[in-house]
């Protein structure tokens, strides 16, 4: 007879409990739609000859990047299409369309676009923010003769100022 009480008991416990757990799991979630990214494509595949670690002792904004099969120092670089990016994003004149852009920029701080650039040295693969003037990162790969070795360097680029990046910390010291 005791048990049978103990039984009913617990049966009585669980199920004026599980109404209760039932309400807290099948609560809503708020979930933030995702700010439109204009222009996204898909990952770009950076050049296998600029991918690495590099070093430079240049007085520039990076003293060493990192350069993956599809990021630079950590951030994903993608196509992009130019077209698809409305004038008012580019060009705001109103206070609404402003924040938009701050809201663009701010999905897209991890973001890079990735392209080509003919330069006087030849075409060098460019990294730039998604929205965004003057702020490139142009490098290209070429090698030096020094004490009769062929050393590969990159060459750094970003419109105002130029580097030289190796592959070790000891090589960017010494050239």
């Amino acid at each position: 007879m005791k048990r049978s009480f103990k039984f009913s008991l617990i049966a009585a416990t669980l199920m004026a409990v599980t109404p209760m757990g039932v309400s807290v799991v099948n609560k809503p979630a708020t979930v933030q739609a995702s700010q439109k990214i204009y222009g996204l494509g898909r990952k770009y595949t950076v050049p296998k000859s600029i991918r690495g670690t590099w070093y430079t002792t240049s007085n520039v904004k990076y003293k060493t990047v990192r350069i993956g099969a599809h990021s630079f120092n950590g951030k994903t670089v993608y196509h992009q299409n130019k077209e698809a990016i409305p004038d008012h994003i580019l060009n705001p004149t109103t206070r609404s369309q402003m924040r938009e852009q701050k809201k663009v920029i701010k999905a897209t701080k991890n973001k890079l676009a990735g392209s080509y650039t003919k330069r006087a040295g030849g075409e060098y693969f460019t990294f730039a923010p998604w929205l965004g003037y003057e702020q490139w990162d142009m490098f290209k790969a070429k090698t030096m003769r020094a004490n009769g070795k062929t050393i590969k360097y990159l060459d750094y680029s970003n419109g105002y100022t130029s580097a030289k990046y190796f592959k070790s910390r000891n090589l960017a010291r010494k050239y």
